[in-house]
């Protein structure tokens, strides 16, 4: 028995690639046996599969990455044949991207309907997807607070996965509302802007990691900069607003965020004097434009707004 699960939806390939072992391991006695295809050698990988298990025990192998191996042209074509001739061994195969179709990797589990793939989620079926978890986990929320705490996750399966864990362990009731969302769930994108703009408002602050931390989300560049741009925004209309004494609960109103945001943006806009605003304002709309005609890459673009001010 094997099969492969692919796919840009890593966590969810992972997870469901796991869940089928786990479920086999449940059934008896096993070798189980885990190996990194990327890390080890092609010549280690043949010696482990040809190798027979101890004391003839029935095998469970977890081969990952099989597809970044740097042997792979030599390699794939053995572990194919190696999974005809096997019967006695349960083979998973996970790879932690989208293979190509075409290849003869793919169609070699796609003929024998043993292919497994889970891609990206519109935004829709993520919303779907949200709301099946939150049944699973018996968390009841309304359909609308289902489309906030996706957009709180990013639209990413893996953080959905633990805010809603983060629910369940704070909140008192498994009904959840709108200010359990406001008060617990963060948006953690949002929180490494506000990361960023303060490394590079620091004077030893390292931007370029905060920046790296958020393109490794897989967060499209062209999003980043609207953020970025609301986030000044915000705190240029907070600096006005604390400068002509208006309390916290009419900054909270004219801006229509939650209250409790309201101390955080006030701390964040002491930082800044009007010249850094101007300034910082100057240099994203310039950027925005030159990325806007095509004359600079977004990331590049990224990468100047927080090495050049």
């Amino acid at each position: 028995m094997y099969k492969l699960y692919i796919g840009n939806e890593t966590y969810l390939s992972l997870s469901n690639a796991r869940l089928s072992i786990e479920e086999l391991l449940k059934k008896g006695t096993f070798e189980y046996i885990a190996i990194d295809g990327e890390k080890t050698e092609s010549s280690t990988i043949i010696d482990i599969l040809s190798s027979q298990s101890l004391f003839n025990t029935p095998r469970i192998i977890f081969l990952k990455r099989l597809y970044r191996n740097k042997d792979r042209e030599n390699l794939i074509p053995y572990v194919l044949e190696y999974l005809e001739r096997d019967s006695d061994s349960y083979t998973i195969l996970w790879e932690d991207q989208k293979v190509n179709s075409i290849t003869k990797y793919v169609k070699f589990f796609k003929s024998r309907n043993l292919l497994v793939e889970y891609n990206k989620l519109s935004k829709p079926s993520f919303v779907k997807y949200a709301k099946d978890r939150c049944k699973t986990y018996g968390l009841k929320i309304d359909t609308t607070l289902v489309t906030k705490l996706s957009q709180y996750s990013n639209y990413d399966t893996q953080r959905l996965e633990n805010n809603i864990k983060k629910l369940l362990l704070i909140t008192d009731s498994d009904c959840i509302t709108q200010k359990d969302l406001d008060e617990i769930i963060q948006n953690t994108l949002q929180e490494d802007i506000w990361k960023l703009l303060d490394e590079i408002n620091s004077v030893d602050g390292k931007p370029l990691t905060t920046l790296e931390k958020i393109l490794n989300q897989q967060v499209d560049p062209k999003y980043i900069f609207p953020m970025i741009a609301r986030n000044m925004r915000l705190i240029a209309l907070t600096k006005y607003l604390t400068t002509n004494n208006y309390p916290y609960g009419e900054i909270a109103s004219i801006l229509k965020i939650p209250p409790f945001t309201v101390k955080p943006l006030i701390e964040a806009c002491n930082k800044y004097d009007w010249g850094k605003i101007k300034n910082k304002y100057e240099k994203l709309s310039n950027l925005d434009y030159e990325i806007k005609v095509g004359r600079i890459d977004p990331k590049l673009g990224l990468t100047l707004f927080c090495t050049t001010i």
